[in-house]
């Protein structure tokens, strides 16, 4: 089995909150810059500009930004879930209310455990699989697939939740992938390459969609503060999946959530039901849980030390 030491795991959990933080506010920037732009040149632009970014922090380290460590088998196959999660997710977010989009997306948690126990043989307790089914009957209670169809609640399997859907397995299968990407592998050469999957990405939905034009002064301002946060969040997020244990780590993507509910009241003046509140106060309740359990598991000291 797969273990990461409890220290680890919580610093995982940090990194893992700061990047959702950073991921909800690139979507701030993906969907307002998507108002002017279409989809596909927001998302190439996104990975170019992260590309760049990541390219020169890895020069600067002192660490080749082309290898051949970048055709592992795990790099590559991070490169492929990054292009389904980048065309499904961002695209159907420029289709569905942020609140709504930010909500779907809150199912990956559930994805990357059962990788985590399938694929990687990681032990998940009871409580942690109570906790993670807690917090997706706290989607459930947001999304309300039962409720009447209206533009503020799209119906369960319509086009925008489709897609979002698809873009919630490739991030899965990005953060599954990124577990076995070798420990020689540096951070920022792999967030490199995973940018560049994602201009790749807006190359391919180019080809589907309407023609490129130039950005005003306003939408290349959220260009430029989409490829920013997006690099924090990338790096925060591929840091996190890396040194902790999946199963522990994946349960605070639930605080996603409360930043998108944030901006997406602020920014896009959306309304919050209270049905909505209660449902992300039980997916954070879980969070909470979790989180607690491993900062009390940290803090015990292990026989072993004692009898030392």
């Amino acid at each position: 089995m797969i273990f990461a030491p409890q220290s680890d795991t919580l610093r995982a959990i940090m990194m893992m909150i700061l990047s959702m933080a950073a991921f909800a506010a690139t979507d701030m920037f993906v969907k307002l810059a998507a108002l002017t732009l279409p989809p596909s040149e927001v998302m190439f632009f996104m990975g170019i500009g992260g590309t760049v970014l990541f390219g020169l922090l890895t020069k600067a380290s002192g660490t080749p930004v082309l290898s051949r460590r970048i055709l592992h088998p795990a790099i590559l196959s991070r490169g492929v879930a990054e292009i389904v999660a980048a065309c499904g997710f961002l695209m159907a977010l420029t289709i569905l209310p942020f609140s709504t989009a930010s909500s779907i997306l809150q199912v990956t948690p559930l994805l990357v455990t059962l990788g985590a126990a399938l694929f990687l043989r990681e032990s998940v307790s009871w409580r942690r699989w109570s906790a993670i089914f807690v917090g997706m009957s706290g989607v459930l209670i947001i999304l309300n697939p039962f409720a009447e169809t209206t533009e503020a609640h799209p119906a369960l399997f319509s086009t925008g939740s489709l897609l979002a859907i698809i873009g919630v397995f490739g991030l899965a299968g990005r953060d599954l992938s990124t577990r076995f990407i070798p420990k020689d592998v540096p951070n920022l050469q792999a967030s490199t390459w995973g940018f560049f999957t994602v201009a790749i990405a807006g190359v391919i939905l180019s080809l589907f969609g309407a023609p490129w034009q130039i950005p005003d002064l306003l939408t290349a301002g959220y260009i430029c503060g989409l490829i920013v946060f997006s690099g924090i969040g990338y790096f925060a997020i591929t840091s996190a999946m890396r040194i902790g244990d999946i199963s522990a780590v994946a349960p605070f993507r639930y605080s996603r959530i409360i930043f998108a509910f944030t901006l997406s009241v602020i920014v896009f003046d959306e309304v919050l039901t209270l049905q909505t509140l209660f449902g992300a106060a039980v997916i954070v309740a879980a969070g909470l849980y979790v989180w607690l359990r491993e900062r009390r598991l940290a803090r015990a000291i292990p026989p072993q030390t004692v009898a030392a």
